[in-house]
């Protein structure tokens, strides 16, 4: 396994989000309880599954962490009721006059280009099946959760920088001494804390000693598990292109006043990948022709949106009541009888090559030219 291949399996919880919840807890009369923190990972979960990076979920349902998490749903509803107070998150009314709710600022740090730092840290996804989550709810314990959150932190930089084969390689550090006070906890504290987190990493013990009855721990190295990472796979490095166009998609949609659901712009995005991304995934840029791929594909998406737009629009002048049965059909129509003209544009050897590449990596691509 070669260096930088391994990262953590999960959704991102942006750093200056994060460094807001800190201001509370150090700044404010009103601790974030360890409820809030819990209600705010389950929603970010909810934007992972919607793909949302505007930070407006459309079916989050409160019920069903209560359900899954084991926590009391008057708990995670005080929880989120703290949220509301402190503006993390707001209830509205979309622009097709449907129920959301919307986190504050996640938007804006989806948007690099605009002058925001892409600084995030990588909450796993099995936190979500462990009982780490409901154990610190049940013992009142946000310092838990906020030691969680700096281990992740450390993570995803060690991985980034990881040496050699072994991800489990990647060890953190903490003396006994740091974690009391981190913890505002005893050594019995701080042990039972280590227990609970310990359905997602290895921890160890250095440097124990025994006075009397008394067990004494000078530092804590900590590890992940391998149910925490997952091997990077994005050998054409698409997935941002992705996530830029599945943003551009929704305000799109949401331009259009279009009722939707996360499973249409799912559709649309599983569709464009079949259409298009499987067939342009082996492009090289060139730079005598000056042709990019990522551009390129780009372009296209944006093209074929605009020409769906127009389409609709014509469609409600004849029809008012017109409406689409199936996005996600739609936009594979379009994605697909677009291409081929398209893709004429481009210098027959880029396409050419992209075809012999196709063929060495034994992939069944057909090009529509």
């Amino acid at each position: 396994m070669s260096k930088n291949k391994m990262m953590i399996d999960g959704f991102r919880m942006h750093q200056s989000i994060l460094n807001e919840f800190r201001f509370m807890r150090d700044e404010s009369f009103s601790r974030p309880p360890a409820s809030s923190y819990v209600v705010y990972l389950t929603m970010l979960k909810q934007l992972d599954v919607e793909n949302n990076s505007r930070g407006i979920l459309r079916e989050y349902n409160l019920a069903h962490w209560s359900k899954k998490l084991n926590i009391s749903y008057s708990t995670l509803y005080s929880g989120k009721c703290w949220l509301e107070k402190y503006h993390f998150i707001k209830n509205t009314v979309d622009a097709a006059g449907m129920p959301v709710t919307v986190m504050k600022d996640v938007e804006k740090y989806n948007k690099p280009e605009e002058g925001h730092e892409l600084n995030y840290l990588l909450i796993p996804h099995a936190l979500l099946e462990t009982n780490i989550l409901a154990e610190f709810v049940r013992t009142s314990n946000p310092e838990g959760i906020e030691l969680l959150f700096s281990l992740l932190n450390q993570f995803r930089t060690g991985l980034s920088k990881m040496e050699g084969d072994s991800f489990e390689a990647v060890k953190m550090s903490r003396t006994m001494k740091t974690l009391k006070e981190q913890l505002n906890k005893n050594a019995k504290g701080v042990r039972q804390i280590l227990s609970v987190l310990e359905s997602l990493f290895n921890v160890q013990f250095d440097g124990i000693s025994f006075r009397g009855k008394q067990m004494w721990i000078r530092k804590v190295w900590i590890s992940l598990k391998p149910e925490c990472v997952v091997e990077k796979t994005d050998e054409f490095q698409v997935d941002q292109l992705m996530a830029m166009l599945s943003h551009e998609l929704t305000y799109f949609l949401d331009g259009l006043r279009i009722k939707y659901k996360p499973r249409d712009q799912r559709d649309v995005m599983i569709a464009f990948n079949q259409e298009v991304i499987g067939a342009l995934k082996y492009l090289k840029d060139e730079r005598n022709t000056s042709f990019q791929r990522d551009q390129f594909i780009k372009n296209y998406f944006i093209a074929c949106i605009d020409k769906i737009e127009e389409q609709y629009h014509e469609k409600k002048k004849e029809k008012p009541t017109y409406k689409w049965h199936s996005i996600g059909a739609v936009f594979r129509i379009f994605f697909r009888n677009h291409l081929k003209a398209t893709l004429e544009k481009i210098p027959y050897g880029i396409v050419h090559d992209a075809k012999v590449e196709a063929f060495m990596q034994k992939e069944k691509i057909l090009f529509p030219i």
